[in-house]
């Protein structure tokens, strides 16, 4: 056995060891959070080395205060935190954001259905467009590769309606749908790319127009032109092409510093609330405050299982919103959860942005993708992990940065 192949088997073998975990129901949140404090640092500015030494093209990690002043900003390498990259998943909590502000304008409901905008019937006309957004809808995917060669990666620039309504039935028609909506959650692409042709319809636009128009215009959020991909969606991310109507997923190129725009303006309910300059309200309606607890809210109903989530293998039984994760040390249990809960929005590459609402701050983690080191643990793990870990060390620093 190689080098590398032993490694990678120590550590799979010491992850099943340790974590003792089953991908669908058991919480070991809190034995994986203690078998990673093993490998801790002693400063903030030492936890971000270790991490970013273990990046391809260099890394970032920013900290606000709820009012938008950047209490920490360590960058390194060529991805600065205004350096526009691949999100990857971190693109979710956009596509939510992005369509609450649609239902803050009156043109869309949370609880309006894929029967009434898309003409669909049966127990597919029956799902919710808040289930989309949790991925409670049951549009889950017959194997992996079936997703993966799915029309929403193929998509072609400049995509008719035609195109893009003849993608969501193929979705349609080719997932699952054993139980009822809201039973199940599983995590994958096709939930979003549903909700996206919803918004579409109703707001008249195409996918990137709304986005334009709702968050990166000045006078909005403002969002960096310096870069012309910077905002850009794309259904093939790898040579960043086709039209990303339909990958809200996964398809935003975003630079850190603007993502972290999104936050600010999540952390004020709605309201962006720069460091220096006047508010913005990117909800106006009376009921922006409502909203923006629902995004965060717990949008598992009593029956709901989990079928497929990337993070039960590591022994994370984490709920989840609309667009987000629920990150806590009790995620079954409401009442506790909500005393420590963090939400955040992975990508693949690593970039990891959050919340956390208790302590008055918001986070990012400017990242794309991790060198292989096989005599590094951290390293052998995904590059989402390796920002989790990160973002574990991390946290224990920040306080003192928000007083």
């Amino acid at each position: 056995m190689g080098i590398r192949n032993f490694a990678t088997f120590a550590l799979f073998a010491f992850a099943i060891f340790v974590l003792n975990c089953n991908p669908k129901e058991d919480d070991k949140t809190k034995d994986f959070i203690a078998a990673r404090a093993l490998i801790g640092c002693s400063s903030l500015d030492e936890c971000f080395s270790n991490m970013a030494s273990l990046s391809k093209t260099g890394a970032s990690f920013q900290v606000f205060k709820k009012n938008g002043a950047r209490v920490y900003l360590k960058e390194t390498g060529d991805l600065t935190s205004t350096k526009t990259g691949p999100i990857f998943s971190a693109s979710k909590l956009v596509t939510a954001s992005l369509i609450l502000r649609l239902v803050d304008q009156g043109l869309m409901s949370l609880d309006e259905t894929t029967g009434t905008r898309l003409g669909w019937t049966g127990v597919k006309g029956q799902i919710k467009l808040r289930q989309l957004l949790a991925f409670t809808s049951g549009l889950n995917p017959s194997s992996p590769s079936a997703e993966s060669k799915s029309c929403i990666f193929t998509l072609p620039t400049g995509a008719t309606a035609t195109d893009k309504n003849n993608c969501v039935t193929a979705i349609r028609d080719s997932t699952q749908t054993l139980k009822a909506p809201g039973d199940v959650f599983y995590y994958n692409s096709f939930h979003m790319a549903v909700a996206q042709r919803m918004a579409e319809i109703a707001a008249g636009q195409t996918w990137q127009q709304i986005f334009d128009t709702e968050f990166a215009a000045a006078g909005k959020l403002n969002f960096s032109t310096t870069d012309p991909d910077n905002g850009k969606w794309y259904a093939d991310i790898t040579s960043k092409s086709g039209d990303g109507s339909l990958a809200g997923a996964y398809g935003l190129f975003l630079n850190a510093f603007d993502y972290s725009k999104i936050l600010n303006m999540l952390i004020n309910d709605g309201i962006y609330t720069p460091a220096t300059g006047a508010p913005v309200s990117i909800l106006t309606g009376g009921s922006r405050i409502a909203l923006i607890r629902e995004l965060f809210s717990d949008q598992y109903q009593s029956q709901t299982t989990i079928e497929y989530s990337q993070f039960a293998a590591f022994g994370y039984r984490w709920h989840y919103g609309l667009g987000n994760w629920r990150f806590c040390s009790t995620p079954d249990v409401a009442s506790t959860c909500e005393l420590d809960i963090v939400y955040h929005s992975f990508g693949a590459n690593g970039f990891y942005p959050w919340i956390d609402r208790n302590a008055g701050y918001y986070a990012v983690v400017g990242v794309n993708n991790f060198n292989t080191n096989v005599f590094s643990v951290f390293s052998l793990l995904q590059p989402n992990s390796t920002s989790l870990f990160f973002g574990q060390d991390a946290k224990r620093f920040i306080p003192p940065l928000i007083q």
